[in-house]
C-alpha cells in the first residue's frame, strides 16, 4: 500500500532551484548573447568596409585620384559612423598616393579602409576583460589599373 503524500508536501524539496538554476545560468547565457551581437555587429562593419574599399579601387583602377577614391568610399559607406572611416591609396606594398595615374597600366592599385572598431561597434564584453577598444577594421582591395 502506497502512502499519498500531500501535493504541497511534495513540492517543498524542489522549491527555489529554478531561482537557483537561473542565478547560476543567466550570467553565462547573457554573455554568450552579447558576445554574438558584438561578433555580428563586427562583422557586418567590416563587410561594409570591404565592399566600400571594392568601390575606391575600382575609381582608382580607372585613374581616379585620392579625392574621387575618398568620395566613391563615402558614398557607399553613407553618413554613418563608418562614412568617417580613413581611406588611403597605395601602389602594392609602397607609401600612400595621390593620384592613381602615377601607376603605370597593367600595375596594382590597393585601397586601404580602416576604421577602430570601438567606434563603430558597441564595446560590450568589456565587463569581461574583453575589449575592443585597441582594435581597428581595416579593407583592402587591390586591383590592377587599365
Amino acid at each position: 500500500m502506497r502512502l499519498r503524500l500531500p501535493r504541497r508536501m511534495k513540492q517543498t524539496g524542489r522549491r527555489g532551484s529554478l531561482t537557483v538554476e537561473m542565478t547560476l545560468l543567466f550570467p553565462i547565457v547573457l554573455l554568450f548573447f552579447l558576445g554574438m551581437i558584438e561578433f555580428s555587429m563586427m562583422l557586418h562593419a567590416r563587410q561594409q568596409l570591404l565592399a566600400a574599399s571594392r568601390e575606391g579601387a575600382r575609381v582608382a583602377a580607372l585613374g581616379g585620384d585620392i579625392e574621387e577614391v575618398r568620395q566613391a568610399v563615402r558614398a557607399y559607406l553613407g553618413g554613418g559612423r563608418l562614412g568617417d572611416a580613413d581611406v588611403r591609396l597605395t601602389a602594392l606594398d609602397s607609401e600612400p598616393l595621390q593620384d592613381a595615374r602615377q601607376i603605370p597600366s597593367g600595375e596594382p592599385v590597393e585601397v586601404w579602409v580602416s576604421i577602430p572598431a570601438g567606434y563603430v561597434v558597441p564595446d560590450l564584453l568589456r565587463i569581461v576583460g574583453y575589449s575592443i577598444r585597441n582594435e581597428e577594421l581595416v579593407a583592402r582591395t587591390v586591383m590592377r589599373k587599365e
